[in-house]
């Protein structure tokens, strides 16, 4: 799998979110979604499909495209958000989407 594939896959799953999901909300179809995470895919989708994508996803193409994990990796450890995190991947999905929707109401302001 791409590492833009694998970007779109694990922040998808964070956001508890199934293929389909993000498919309608990015308004591109399910199996562009599909191909883009399958592994045996090696070619990139185009750049006007990862920015729907990543819009859905709250993050920058270039999150998806890789840039974003080195920036990641550089910051320096932060144990709160790292338990913040371990305990969000531990909830069901609609537990995430309820968090995931108070985040979003909680930055609105």
């Amino acid at each position: 799998m791409s590492i833009v594939g694998e970007n779109i896959k694990q922040r998808r799953k964070a956001f508890g979110l199934s293929q389909v999901e993000l498919a309608k909300k990015a308004l591109v179809s399910q199996s562009a979604i599909s191909d883009i995470e399958n592994p045996k895919v090696t070619k990139l989708p185009n750049i006007d499909t990862i920015g729907k994508i990543a819009k859905v996803l709250s993050c920058t193409v270039d999150d998806l495209m890789g840039d974003g994990i080195k920036k990641e990796q550089e910051a320096p450890r932060d144990p709160l958000r790292e338990s913040i995190i371990r305990d969000y991947d531990r909830l069901p999905p609609e537990a995430r989407q309820l968090v995931r929707q108070y985040i979003d109401l909680l930055a609105k302001r």
